[in-house]
Order: structure tokens, then sequence, then C-alpha cells
């Protein structure tokens, strides 16, 4: 088993960094630029809880790099705060992208 590493760790109410889109455009870009093992994950509600960070009802961000988290927290806000944490567990559990953009009918 892994050891656990110190991480930072971007934490906000569900939508708050995910709802528009551009969340997922980031990790995009940055697994494209610094390849899928890059240490730089997000995590849905469910993998909050299963990795027991605080909070429900929140999403978060975690990498290794405090100024991807700073960038983050200034762009979405959020609370920042350090946890440690598996990272091959995160490489393993939280592959996936945020959620694409909330789609709004505007026509009406």
């Amino acid at each position: 088993m892994s050891e656990l590493k110190a991480l930072n760790v971007l934490i906000a109410p569900i939508g708050q960094l995910s709802g528009n889109g551009q969340l997922r455009e980031t990790v995009k870009e940055r697994r494209n630029r610094k390849g899928e093992d890059v240490s730089f994950w997000y995590l849905p509600p469910e993998l909050v809880k299963k990795f027991g960070l605080p909070g429900a009802g929140v999403e978060a961000v975690v990498a290794e790099d405090s100024t991807a988290i700073d960038w983050l927290m200034l762009r979405f806000g959020g609370e920042k705060s350090m946890v440690n944490l598996n990272i091959a567990q995160l490489h393993e559990e939280a592959k996936g992208l945020p959620p694409g953009p909330i789609e709004r009918d505007i026509s009406n």
C-alpha cells in the first residue's frame, strides 16, 4: 500500500468548481500538457466522502502543486487546505473528468 502524502485540496459546494465546464477544460488541458499521470484530480461528492474530506454536498480538486490550487481558488472560490491522501488510490479512483457545463434553455 502506498504512503500518504500531504496534498493541496480545494473544496467548494457542488457546482461551484465544475458548474460552468471550465474546470473540465482545465483538467483536460493539464493532462494533455503534463500527461495522464499528473497529480491533479477532481473529486465528485462521492469521492470527497470516500477519501474522508470534510463537508457534505461538496466537490474538490486535489493537486501536489499548490500554485494550481491557488489559481483555481482565485478563479472559482472555495476553501483551500492540506490533507494527507494516498496518491496511488487517487490515480486509481479519481481519473474522471469534472462534469461538462450545465446546458440552460434560454430560448424562452
